[in-house]
């Protein structure tokens, strides 16, 4: 059988603002990446450097300045789900309604959208907290109605922009091996801005370096980690061998940025 096309392809993507006076800032230069059906790829880079507004072009959710985005078979458009590092979710509804939104954006009837609201909940173990409000969770607990949420949409392709980035560092933990749990059962194609070394080898498939403003790709690492995985390679020569490669590619970079505020 022929290999199915990628699930999302960017060719030399780029996008320009201008300040107040009028000249133009170069975010993103040159950008092309290829996301294969059912991968996780994670992108780290220097603060600034245009991760965040390149996940955004992606999901229509910022214009680019030139440049192609096709998501799907033969530049069919095809829904994306977001997951945001504040969480995103709706304080005025409880935890089922929220995590049933993206489906009655999608006109599901209420059945079908609540009962596939209720099985994510049980998946990500917040069945009890179903009728709660936000406000009621702790962080973490928010962040998997959120993941839950983007999981429940359907949607073949998901864009995190650091989605665990405000938990405590036990937390984060215990969320990323829930995020590999999820991922390795339903394998949705996930795009996922980190500016955490550790996070993004725990769980991509590839890492993608970019450098600082205008943000260009500088690198794209392939983990040799095989699935299934947990934080436990973390403990791992070959880990630390790796982070500190990625950290070597950064480090440059941080430092103008640091030298330049």
């Amino acid at each position: 059988m022929p290999a199915p096309p990628p699930a999302v392809v960017a060719e030399n993507v780029s996008k320009v603002f201008f300040s107040r006076t009028g000249d133009p800032v170069w975010a993103l230069e040159d950008i092309s990446l290829t996301l294969e059906p059912g991968s996780f790829t994670c992108i780290v880079g220097p603060s600034g450097c245009g991760k965040s507004t390149f996940l955004r072009i992606l999901g229509g959710l910022e214009e680019r300045t030139s440049g192609e985005v096709t998501m799907g078979d033969a530049g069919h458009a095809i829904p994306t789900a977001f997951v945001f590092q504040e969480h995103g979710v709706f304080p005025w509804m409880t935890v089922l309604d929220n995590v049933a939104f993206g489906l009655r954006m999608a006109s599901v009837g209420r059945r079908e959208r609540e009962d596939t609201a209720r099985d994510w909940l049980a998946r990500v173990r917040l069945s009890d907290f179903a009728g709660s409000y936000p406000h009621q969770l702790s962080g973490g607990m928010r962040q998997r109605v959120a993941i839950a949420r983007a999981f429940a949409t359907g949607s073949p392709v998901l864009l995190m922009d650091e989605p665990l980035g405000a938990l405590d560092a036990q937390t984060r933990m215990l969320m990323q091996e829930e995020l590999i749990s999820l991922w390795e059962a339903e394998r949705k194609t996930v795009l996922m801005v980190t500016h955490d070394i550790d996070e993004s080898i725990v769980l991509g498939d590839r890492v993608i370096v970019m450098s600082a403003r205008p943000g260009r790709l500088r690198e794209d690492i392939a983990v040799p980690f095989p699935r299934p995985r947990s934080v436990d390679i973390e403990r791992s020569g070959e880990f630390g061998e790796l982070r500190a490669r990625i950290w070597e590619l950064l480090r440059d970079d941080a430092q103008r940025g640091e030298d330049a505020a």
